[in-house]
């Protein structure tokens, strides 16, 4: 009778042991899948954050007539003559202040190790064929050199740019004085 007590009590523990498997499982498999749909809406939140510093920077550079043609000048590969503000250049450069990030030659936005997951990310962080990547608004940290560190949004960690690629938001006021038509009558 004993032996068949102790045969009883050992399949119940094994019942018992397979039930909390099975619910283990379970939570396990739900807390991988809270945790898989937090980092997908940090990974969106990431790639809309920097689509925005993008678009603020090719905002910024289209509404400058200065920054525009030296940006379209890069585009057509040729020099561009007029000297801009630029920090560590000729201006100061200044801890946690914006710049605009805009490169005159072929080379990739963002640095490839490390980046953040997904196809916006992959696609900035790769050299650019023929033409410069598009400006993008980034945060200096500090001057090493000739060499400064920014921080973007599209980055999960600093980053190292030449201080030639670093250009002031605003640039020289663009003013054209308004002349009435016929004026020069």
């Amino acid at each position: 009778m004993k032996k068949l007590e102790i045969a009883t009590v050992f399949a119940q523990y094994k019942v018992l042991l397979a039930i909390l498997g099975v619910l283990s499982s379970w939570a396990s498999f739900e807390v991988w899948k809270w945790h898989q749909q937090q980092h997908e809406k940090y990974i969106a939140q990431k790639q809309q954050t920097c689509q925005e510093m993008i678009e603020n920077a090719s905002n910024d550079v289209q509404s400058n007539r200065f920054l525009k043609a030296a940006y379209y000048s890069s585009l057509m590969q040729q020099p561009f003559k007029i000297k801009l503000k630029q920090p560590g250049i000729n201006t100061d450069f200044i801890s946690e202040k914006d710049y605009i990030l805009m490169y005159s030659q072929p080379a990739s936005l963002i640095p490839e190790h490390p980046r953040y997951e997904g196809s916006l990310f992959e696609r900035l962080s790769k050299r650019t064929d023929k033409q410069p990547p598009a400006p993008l608004i980034v945060t200096g940290k500090k001057i090493l050199g000739n060499k400064a560190e920014v921080i973007s949004a599209c980055a999960p960690k600093s980053f190292t740019v030449s201080l030639e690629n670093l250009y002031e938001i605003t640039q020289p006021v663009d003013i054209s004085p308004y002349l009435p038509p016929f004026s020069s009558f």
